[in-house]
């Protein structure tokens, strides 16, 4: 399933009186930003699925379901997943899992978009996106289930596929291919044109200005400080 915003666009991108109520699924530092985000949206959540919960303020208050089986109570037209499992390089098996297991039960995740989040009436999201505070994302495409993170900016034409994750602060230049499963370090630039194979992992910090093959790691340059001359 395709969102194209030119369709969808409203001002401030509000959630209208007809949006279902959403189950999250998941209850790490992730969870608690899309709580943020679905609340400011002003989005009834069912609750949380998770086998334990924290005291963090973000989930005061909201049911607890122990067992992802619990999912299963609520009918697939009735509810949204939220997938608020996060994503860290080469480690996304559980999120993409989850993603899989219920999207083949019929259950549709929700596409999340941060209020303070500037994105596309032409933007191209699939199921699932999740768009989080203070990202831009111009004029691309996005597969399902990705996350693009505080504060990236995804240019035009670009396509990021699918259970991809742009970290914060990340830029990704115009006509770049993200391919599947990618993760794009916090603060990492990757320049125009570029294609960024399946399973690569861009580091933090990273400036890539050269194709990066599959299941590659592109490390940043190392840091240093340099010596005043007369203390050489």
């Amino acid at each position: 399933m395709t969102t194209n915003l030119g369709t969808l666009f409203v001002t401030e991108r509000k959630q209208t009186t007809q949006a279902k109520p959403v189950l999250v699924l998941g209850a790490g530092g992730h969870a608690r930003v899309l709580i943020d985000v679905l609340m400011a949206q002003g989005r009834e959540i069912f609750g949380l699925v998770a086998p334990q919960v924290s005291d963090a303020p973000e989930f005061d208050g909201l049911p607890h379901f122990k067992a992802d089986d619990d999912v299963l109570n609520f009918a697939p037209d009735a509810i949204e997943l939220v997938n608020a499992v996060g994503s860290l390089p080469q480690a996304s098996a559980l999120r993409e899992r989850l993603f899989t297991r219920f999207s083949n039960l019929g259950y549709v995740f929700a596409t999340v978009i941060a209020p303070s989040a500037v994105v596309s009436r032409f933007a191209q999201l699939e199921q699932g996106v999740q768009i989080l505070p203070g990202a831009i994302v111009n004029g691309c495409s996005i597969g399902a289930n990705t996350i693009i993170n505080s504060g990236a900016i995804i240019e035009h034409d670009v396509q990021v596929g699918a259970q991809c994750h742009v970290a914060p602060g990340a830029v990704v230049c115009g006509d770049v291919r993200l391919a599947e499963r990618v993760h794009v370090g916090a603060g990492a630039t990757i320049i125009q044109g570029l294609q960024i194979r399946t399973e690569a992992v861009i580091g933090a910090g990273s400036v890539v200005t050269r194709d990066v093959p599959e299941k590659a790691i592109h490390y940043p340059a190392k840091a240093f400080v340099k010596k005043d001359a007369d203390q050489a």
